[in-house]
């Protein structure tokens, strides 16, 4: 039995932050980093990290997949598909800061005003689906070359940076200004801004990609949540569940095992949610596994941390001898050496 970690934000992204990981304590982690094999390597992002685990190729359709986990939608016939989802901007001294939807406190009614409305009046470019308040599809009228960027890259950082680019963009440009345009004017923003509360702005379009292949579970038992995640599980003819560690081990069978409270903080530059996620994950799953490993429960662990500057890999098969003359490995020692 194998468990295979899966953990985007494990390295701190903000370079500037002093010693990140002072007064956190990991040391499972540690114990982990000073004994497996261990590697950096270029930046990737990990909804790219996550479509490689299940066998698919990097331009695959992130929309497509997502809106597949989307429990509550009709499953949809082959089509072009962009995720459109509701964010805020603001200026930041000068530059143009994005705010994602989930940040907006976005009611049900809010965010369906502001669907049916796009719907009327941007038909020509094709139909906007809601799943959620903070997620919203588009379904092209035509299929577009044009690359963009994922939402999480943008989260917090200049929005100039990670317009649209390549074939058709200027095009993607315009209807990005138009619909900003339109959403300033519309009553629910008029309202919200009366109230002061932060605009619903523009609409990050996203995740376009080529068609699907079906997914390959990388893993008997997958654990964790999310609608990406939910829609690779879908493709790949399984589901992701809660489970507890316990019960993983109990099972028997290979493990991926999937954890993005790190990386929600980590977008937010929110050092004390990131310290607490990392500590949750440290003492409810890995001191658990690597103590499953010692007693031969356990053949190997993986645990793959995908970043904006460098990713994680490290690797632990399960020893003849433990190796106890190791000594434990800092998490800053792997995030001081990110470029």
């Amino acid at each position: 039995m194998h468990i295979q970690f899966f953990v985007p934000g494990l390295l701190w992204p903000g370079l500037q932050t002093e010693a990140p990981t002072r007064g956190l304590s990991t040391p499972a982690l540690e114990r982990l980093l000073g004994i497996a094999a261990c590697e950096l390597t270029p930046g990737r992002g990990s909804e790219a990290a996550l479509l490689g685990l299940f066998g698919l190729p990097p331009r695959s359709s992130l929309a497509a997949l997502r809106r597949l986990g989307e429990a509550a939608m009709p499953v949809a016939e082959t089509a072009s598909w962009l995720c459109a989802d509701p964010v805020g901007l603001r200026f930041a001294r000068e530059h143009l800061l994005l705010i994602e939807g989930a940040e907006l406190d976005i009611a049900a009614d809010e965010a369906t005003a502001l669907v049916e409305g796009l719907n009327r009046e941007f038909g020509d470019i094709g139909r906007f689906e809601m799943a959620g308040p903070s997620r919203w599809y588009l379904r092209l009228t035509h299929p577009t070359p044009t690359e963009f960027a994922p939402l999480a890259d943008v989260v917090g950082r200049p929005v100039a940076h990670f317009m649209p680019s390549g074939e058709g963009a200027a095009g993607w440009h315009r209807l990005i200004n138009e619909t900003q345009v339109w959403l300033h004017n519309h009553p629910v923003n008029q309202a919200r801004e009366a109230a002061g509360r932060q605009t619903i702005n523009s609409l990050w379009p996203w995740g376009g990609g080529e068609a699907l292949p079906p997914a390959t579970a990388p893993a008997a038992t997958v654990v964790g949540d999310g609608t990406l995640l939910g829609g690779l599980c879908r493709s790949a003819g399984t589901t992701s569940r809660d489970s507890s560690i316990g019960a993983v081990l109990d099972a028997g069978a290979d493990v991926l095992a999937c954890f993005d409270g790190a990386a929600e903080a980590a977008r937010h530059l929110d050092l004390g949610a990131w310290q607490r996620a990392l500590a949750q994950f440290d003492e409810g799953w890995l001191a658990p596994a690597m103590d499953a490993l010692r007693r031969r429960r356990l053949q190997g662990i993986t645990l793959l941390a995908p970043g904006d500057r460098a990713s994680l890999v490290a690797r632990l098969e399960r020893p003849r001898l433990w190796p106890v003359w190791k000594r434990p490995t800092p998490l800053q020692a792997f995030i001081g050496r990110q470029r």
